[in-house]
């Protein structure tokens, strides 16, 4: 992933929360994934968790749909 850094004024979080959202909307889903998962890593290694023994828990619900 490439790294972007931009300057903004402390009273320009509007500002800087709008190129946030258009940097975000212009990439790609799997840059998006990318990017969640190296912050998850980062995180486990600040927080001392094992990502081989730690991970996502994944829960299914199927739920029926009333007929109308």
């Amino acid at each position: 992933m490439e790294k972007v850094i931009k300057k903004y004024r402390l009273t320009d979080s509007e500002k800087q929360e709008e190129d946030d959202l258009r940097f975000w909307k212009s990439r790609s889903i799997k840059e998006k994934i990318d990017a969640v998962e190296e912050l998850r890593k980062q995180y486990s290694e600040m927080r001392g968790i094992n990502l081989n023994e730690q991970g996502l828990q994944r829960i299914l619900t199927i739920v029926k749909l009333s007929q109308s």
